[in-house]
């Protein structure tokens, strides 16, 4: 499991360290600090660099053209890349572009982005002429938005009539959808069938509320000894129900041995997040933090809240976000 984090030279972080990381780790801020940007790392590191996972999320910026290797100058961050002379070839972006495991301290990796020393691991065979309709994920990530392109139906093929696929039915009973019966989900639909009514109907009767929680629940326990990457957890979520799935959230994690990173702008998710903390089966297994831009240079820094910190700033009404 990750407890420390470094981020250099990538995007808008020139620098970034996060220590006391946890199983289930909640990133606050403001726009434009970051957050999303961390998943990002995150996930291309548990993809080894693959140019699929690469490629497609630059895509989904709409940063990549295809047959134009220029679109990998977007990885980079730009204060840094202003400082030195950086040739427009792709092969000598490549040979700077490093992910590394830092083997000296126990769990802490380093994604770093190294214009002077030799890279330890190199992003895999990038090329924008390739195609990416499927990244090659090692991780799970759900993106912002219902229509973001998250593959419910490639998720539910690898749970259907497995005890998993119980898990996803009960988290969604238990959060949006008390009378779900059963689901059937695939690339051109999904229906669902709950008590009450003879025909199955279309997921998206239901409301967003709902397709998101399936999305949330099938990510979840597909994400099994691995890493879950939420951007926005909290979207087309009412704050009641992110009370009941943050309980789903620690106890999944800790029985699938799952480590969750979840990114938030809301004040109201991080309420709920504490309300878990203070469950005792949870203790000392969630950590928060805050990005925010430093206020002496154009960087990004940390601002952590223990559990102490964190219940006495929500009871002032204090900001976290």
């Amino acid at each position: 499991m990750i407890d420390h984090l470094t981020i250099r030279n990538f995007r808008i972080f020139k620098s970034l360290d996060i220590n006391g990381l946890k199983q289930v780790n909640l990133c606050a801020g403001r726009n434009n600090t970051g957050k999303t940007i961390l998943l990002e790392a995150l996930r291309i590191w548990a993809g080894k660099g693959d140019y699929t996972v690469v490629n497609h999320i630059l895509t989904q910026r709409g940063e990549f053209t295809k047959g134009w290797n220029d679109s990998y100058d977007a990885l980079f961050n730009r204060t840094t890349t202003s400082e030195v002379n950086v040739l427009k070839n792709i092969e000598l972006h490549i040979n700077k572009l490093s992910i590394e495991r830092n083997q000296k301290i126990p769990n802490q990796i380093e994604y770093l982005v190294n214009w002077n020393e030799k890279p330890v691991v190199h992003l895999s065979k990038l090329d924008a002429s390739l195609s990416f309709d499927t990244p090659k994920d090692q991780s799970v990530f759900i993106p912002f938005g219902k229509d973001a392109g998250f593959p419910l139906s490639a998720f539910w093929d690898k749970i259907v009539l497995t005890p998993l696929e119980d898990d996803v039915m009960h988290i969604v009973r238990e959060t949006v959808l008390p009378g779900l019966i059963r689901l059937d989900v695939n690339k051109e639909r999904t229906l669902v069938r709950i008590e009450g009514e003879d025909k199955p109907m279309p997921l998206k009767t239901f409301g967003e509320g709902v397709e998101r929680m399936l999305m949330l629940a099938a990510g979840l326990v597909n994400a099994k000894n691995g890493l879950l990457l939420i951007d926005e957890i909290e979207a087309g979520l009412h704050h009641s129900v992110m009370e009941i799935f943050w309980d789903k959230i620690f106890f999944y994690a800790q029985k699938w041995n799952i480590q969750v990173f979840a990114t938030t702008h809301s004040q109201d998710t991080v309420k709920t997040f504490t309300y878990a903390l203070e469950k005792p089966e949870n203790f000392q297994k969630g950590a928060y933090f805050r990005l925010q831009k430093a206020r002496k240079s154009d960087d990004i820094e940390v601002i952590y809240y223990d559990q102490e910190q964190l219940e006495f700033s929500l009871e002032k009404n204090l900001e976290t976000r």
